[in-house]
């Protein structure tokens, strides 16, 4: 009895064991599977298989944790492109240019995609605006930030110096006034690209129409292609009152309209 009853402990114990392991490895497996470098790595098997929505989904998972990079956003540019889908290519196109706007094959991508929708790059903002985005147009917000820290820093160092070295202040002056106006003039670039972000807004519905006033009955003033770029001036519930490079204004549905910035 005491033999047969060992040998049973002995089996259950050993299935237990092996349950648990098993169970350990399952649960393992599905932690991998879950990570964010797993999900971006499966979406780019799927994109090289041609399964563009796949893809898709699992870029867009990504985004949805809050997670941002220029590959991301380019990677998903290009799945929507494959998928037929310019409009979504466009606006993460615009996305992935805010990290790396220097990058060669998002350019090239960008304006292919634009060709397709027989649309011209077209800047939204005042002339002020388009000068200073033009010139820093190749910064990040990161690299700009980066910028204004540097300067910062140098400007501080200058001004204990002139303080406590006397024979310092003869060209110091001259030195801290380049620093000043470098200054101002990367933090204004710095604000008008976050602000330039935060307006443009993306047509990724194949035409949308946009009204005198923010209603569904209301005459429609002028129409928007899929892929067209507008600033975003005032919002209402269910309605954006955008305007396009030409100035015209009017009112169109958020629904068919996606803004660059995401937060």
């Amino acid at each position: 009895m005491r033999k047969a009853r060992t040998v049973f402990l002995s089996i259950f114990f050993a299935a237990t064991f092996i349950a648990l392991a098993c169970l350990g490895a399952l649960s393992a497996q599905d932690t991998a599977v879950s990570t964010p470098g797993a999900i971006f790595y499966q979406a780019n098997i799927y994109y090289q298989e041609g399964k563009y929505e796949a893809a898709i989904k699992g870029y867009e998972k990504l985004t949805s944790l809050g997670l941002e990079s220029g590959n991301l956003y380019y990677n998903l540019g290009n799945s929507y492109f494959k998928n037929g889908e310019l409009g979504l290519a466009v606006l993460n196109y615009e996305r992935a240019k805010g990290f790396i706007p220097n990058d060669s094959d998002l350019r090239s991508n960008y304006d292919y995609a634009l060709q397709r929708l027989d649309l011209e790059p077209e800047f939204i903002g005042n002339r002020p605006d388009k000068l200073i985005y033009g010139l820093f147009q190749a910064l990040t917000i990161d690299s700009l930030t980066a910028l204004l820290s540097v300067i910062y820093i140098v400007l501080i160092v200058f001004l204990i110096l002139n303080l406590f070295v006397g024979g310092f202040r003869r060209f110091s002056r001259w030195i801290i006034g380049v620093l000043v106006a470098l200054f101002i003039l990367f933090a204004f670039a710095m604000d008008r690209k976050i602000n330039y972000l935060n307006r443009v807004a993306i047509v990724v519905n194949k035409e949308a129409d946009v009204k005198f006033e923010p209603l569904e009955n209301a005459t429609t003033y002028f129409k928007l292609n899929e892929g067209s770029k507008v600033e975003v001036v005032e919002k209402t519930e269910g309605w954006y009152k955008v305007r396009r490079f030409d100035n015209k204004l009017g009112w169109v549905s958020k629904k068919a309209l996606r803004q660059v910035a995401i937060n």
